[in-house]
């Protein structure tokens, strides 16, 4: 009777490297981040996401088929639920019953409008100017909704005057202009300072007194 083979044995270095589909799913998004904010989406390679993420292509085909999946996954997804955050928190304003509690919910719900925003802004200029086609269409039909609904949110607290179109693209344009120098600058005010100063411009504006050109008007 011939001598059964010994069953084969994963290496240490197989079963090592062994992670679950979820996990490498994780990483293979995390790989294809850096790699679309480093080329946009035109000149990233699915090989050199891959290799980044620890993965041969078959697998990274495996999670998603096609490269467009891989950037929808990696890029519009993760924009589309922090900017759905930032308007859902916004909502919170309608719970506040005194102007304390109000001012203490604008300041927690604009730091984390912040660093949101701070944490995207890569991800966010990536579907803007990856291809301009796919940019328009991005910002038509995912991110001018989100402004506008964040101005129709705003328009109720605003001083009269004011449209909810502009209040959401002032309110988008600041946060943009905020992450933008704490990215690139080393002059950052803490979270709290700069939330305080947003929403005291919003609040009673930044003019040491009014205009007569805005008087008269009335």
């Amino acid at each position: 009777m011939p001598a059964k083979s010994a069953p084969l044995k994963r290496s240490a270095d197989a079963r090592r490297d062994y992670r679950p589909a979820a996990e490498r799913r994780v990483e293979i998004i995390a790989a294809a981040q850096t790699e679309f904010v480093r080329s946009n989406f035109a000149g990233a390679r699915t090989r050199d996401i891959a290799n980044a993420a620890g993965v041969n292509q078959a697998t990274l085909f495996k999670h998603f088929p096609t490269k467009d999946d891989l950037f929808q996954a990696a890029v519009m997804q993760p924009l589309i639920e922090a900017m759905q955050g930032m308007h859902g928190r916004i909502k919170e304003y309608e719970t506040a019953e005194t102007a304390e509690q109000m001012g203490k919910l604008a300041e927690e719900s604009t730091i984390r409008h912040l660093e949101d925003m701070e944490r995207i802004l890569p991800l966010l200029t990536t579907a803007l100017f990856s291809d301009l086609e796919s940019g328009r269409q991005v910002f038509r039909e995912q991110l001018e909704p989100l402004i506008r609904a964040r101005g129709e949110v705003i328009a109720p607290l605003a001083k009269e005057g004011l449209s909810s179109e502009f209040l959401g693209l002032a309110s988008f344009g600041m946060m943009f202009a905020m992450a933008l120098q704490r990215w690139f600058s080393e002059r950052g005010e803490d979270l709290s300072t700069t939330a305080r100063q947003f929403n005291q411009l919003y609040t009673t504006g930044f003019a040491r007194r009014k205009p007569e050109y805005i008087a008269s008007q009335k």
